[in-house]
């Protein structure tokens, strides 16, 4: 097991059978020359391992769904003293018990180095982790808030000096049950680079750098949008240069639009 050769340096190859190939003692001691670690239930295990394993990255939601049972599968029978298995150069894992009590969640004990702490720890945080990478990771930390470029942050300032109520860059996943959309198209997994709320009413705004006029970004562009449509949400979306020069004009623009829609 290696490190992948995807843009991510967080990305670790690893599937659900190498689970199988792991034998009790094969790390001793287990993280041996790594720096930290970190205890975690089963279930936040079964999040990072989906997150890192890069070809998890490109399965629609029911194949997401299917591979993460498995993990769970093949971990299960690991439920026992001493298991313990090298996953990568710098990514180890122990079996750490039930320390809550029989009956309650079995917990893991993963073990890492400097490349992969930023995102296993924004990975057990819940937060998005701080990327910088030509595919547009997260670069721009602005009051707690991961923002990928400097025309986003301006309109997160423009949005609070305002005082509306904005989440960047969330995440979520929507059927496409009945819908024109192909899986090639959208896998059905959507981000909002800003949800504005302002009386009781919602939009998508969206900040378009130079990447969104290529072919293919276009057409899942596209199908996402309708997507958000049909969910109740309409999106806009803005030129990098209009939100980088002009962010007040944007969210002026974007409450002129949301006081015109009907509760």
């Amino acid at each position: 097991m290696t490190l992948s050769n995807a843009s991510n340096l967080g990305d670790v190859d690893f599937n659900p059978e190498d689970i199988d190939r792991a034998s009790q003692g094969q790390i001793v001691p287990i993280g041996s020359g790594l720096p930290y670690n970190v205890q975690i239930p089963t279930g936040k295990l079964l999040d990072v391992l989906m997150a890192l394993a890069p070809g998890t990255q490109r399965l629609n939601a029911k194949q997401r769904k299917d591979c993460r049972t498995k993990f769970q599968q093949k971990l299960y029978p690991k439920t026992r003293p001493g298991f313990c298995m090298r996953i990568a150069e710098n990514l180890h894992l122990g079996y750490a018990g039930q320390p809550d009590g029989h009956g309650k969640p079995h917990h893991w004990r993963l073990f890492y180095d400097d490349q992969l702490k930023e995102r296993i720890e924004a990975l057990v945080d819940g937060r998005p982790p701080l990327e910088a990478n030509a595919k547009g990771g997260y670069q721009i930390e602005w009051g707690g808030l991961y923002l990928r470029s400097e025309a986003e942050r301006r309109i997160a300032e423009a949005l609070y000096q305002r005082g509306i109520l904005f989440f960047a860059n969330s995440r979520g996943l929507v059927t496409l049950d009945g819908a024109a959309i192909s899986n090639t198209e959208h896998n059905g997994r959507v981000e909002a680079d800003f949800l504005v709320f302002h009386q009781g009413k919602c939009l998508v705004l969206e900040v378009d750098g130079q990447h969104h006029l290529e072919g293919e970004q276009a057409v899942r562009d596209y199908a996402r949008d309708r997507m958000l449509l049909r969910a109740g949400l309409p999106t806009i979306r803005f030129t990098g240069r209009n939100c980088l020069e002009r962010p007040q004009a944007v969210v002026d623009e974007c409450l002129s639009i949301l006081q015109a829609q009907k509760p």
